[in-house]
């Protein structure tokens, strides 16, 4: 019974520390200003390559919430299917227009998903 929990225990315990090594890796850097006004919410911004090779940006999702009650009242997508060479930006721009609800203050949530996986960042305005 010793020779099998023993090398159990060990691997358990080898696999607990290399979980932090699976975080994400800020492969694509985004920088964005969020802003509501007249019948849209809006965030503009940049994409930057942090690798040493090329990135393939597929699309980018942004989920704006209401501060108030944290329910999401906007959902949009923008296909960009570019190649991003290292440290170049690509800028961007989302609107999620016609809103039902009254403007409030907003938590915006961007995704890029991009050949090297996904990254995100909020925002606030």
């Amino acid at each position: 019974m010793k020779t099998i929990l023993r090398p159990m225990m060990a691997a358990l315990f080898l696999l607990a520390f290399t979980m932090p090594l699976f975080a994400q890796n800020p492969n694509v850097a985004i920088r964005f200003e969020a802003t509501h006004g007249k019948g849209e919410y809006c965030a503009k911004g940049t994409l930057k390559n942090l690798r040493t090779t090329d990135i393939g940006v597929s699309y980018i999702e942004l989920w704006v919430y209401d501060a108030k009650s944290c329910k999401r009242v906007c959902l949009t997508r923008k296909v960009i299917n570019q190649k991003v060479k290292p440290c170049d930006t690509v800028d961007f721009e989302l609107c999620c227009k016609n809103m039902s609800p009254a403007f409030v203050d907003g938590i915006y949530y961007v995704r890029v998903h991009h050949s090297a996986g996904i990254n995100e960042a909020w925002g606030f305005a």
